[in-house]
């Protein structure tokens, strides 16, 4: 699957809407910096994106995050990494039945990805249409996520190397479930908090597990309604899908001498 021209096609499908109705289209760009932490390993740098909202004639919300990150990579995990990597996120969401104001039922498709992580994620492209039940009251949101599609993980090569894998070990692509369950609430009129967790598992076993935290709080600092946002993400792979002996056997070394990594990050959101 070549999730570089997935990604770019599903861009310029956002970027092509949100010209046809530009009042409905926000767009948002975001300075920042971040600490990668993988086990006793930190990482710090600095990165930008760039955010669009849009919702179509058909009340279709359409989003797209670019992130791009500069490592300042003085640590030991991989020294042959190029400190820059790349997320990405694009998702389209409707409605299917508004039970109530406050309550719905909907749909959503979701494309993410990132590249040549620090922590030796090469490429990774999550492909998952989905069914959502939303609640969306005056100070607290919660959603609800399931979804079928497909999942890609490329290990790089460098340090799976020195453990005896070859290429044709790097890479798992599968079809799998994915369920999500976030809730937000507004702390104050100008401060909102958000919690998640979403799992993605393959006939039973699972591939990863996310969870995430984010700090919202509006200011003029650089210009109206501005957001400085704290958030924290942490992710655990499942790395016994690359095994190439029995994991329990006394031989089995995994892929990696590490299975999770937490991202840190501290933006600057301001409208463009």
């Amino acid at each position: 699957m070549n999730y570089l021209n997935s990604a770019l096609v599903c861009l310029a499908l956002c970027l092509s809407s949100a010209l046809q109705a530009e009042e409905q289209t926000q767009w948002h760009y975001s300075l920042g910096s971040h600490d990668f932490v993988v086990e006793d390993s930190h990482t710090l740098g600095v990165n930008a994106s760039l955010l669009l909202e849009h919702k179509t004639q058909s009340d279709i919300l359409l989003t797209a995050a670019l992130d791009a990150y500069i490592d300042v990579d003085v640590d030991k995990l991989d020294p042959d990494h190029i400190p820059v990597w790349f997320k990405s996120t694009y998702a389209a969401s409707g409605e299917l039945y508004l039970i109530n104001p406050e309550f719905s039922l909907g749909w959503q498709f979701d494309l993410q990805g990132k590249r040549n992580t620090v922590s030796s994620v090469e490429k990774q492209a999550k492909v998952f249409p989905g069914l959502t039940a939303n609640f969306d009251g005056q100070q607290l949101q919660a959603q609800l996520k399931a979804g079928a599609g497909y999942y890609y993980l490329e290990i790089d090569d460098d340090v799976p190397r020195t453990r005896g894998y070859d290429r044709g070990d790097f890479g798992n692509g599968t079809f799998a479930y994915t369920f999500m369950g976030s809730v937000g609430a507004d702390v104050t009129p100008k401060l909102h908090m958000q919690v998640a967790a979403q799992t993605w598992q393959d006939e039973g076993k699972w591939l990863e597990n996310q969870y995430r935290f984010e700090l919202s709080y509006q200011t003029d600092f650089w210009r109206p309604n501005s957001m400085l946002v704290l958030s924290a993400e942490h992710t655990q792979y499942n790395l016994d899908h690359y095994a190439k002996v029995d994991v329990n056997s006394a031989e089995y070394l995994p892929i990696l001498p590490w299975d999770s990594d937490t991202l840190v990050r501290l933006s600057l959101v301001i409208p463009w």
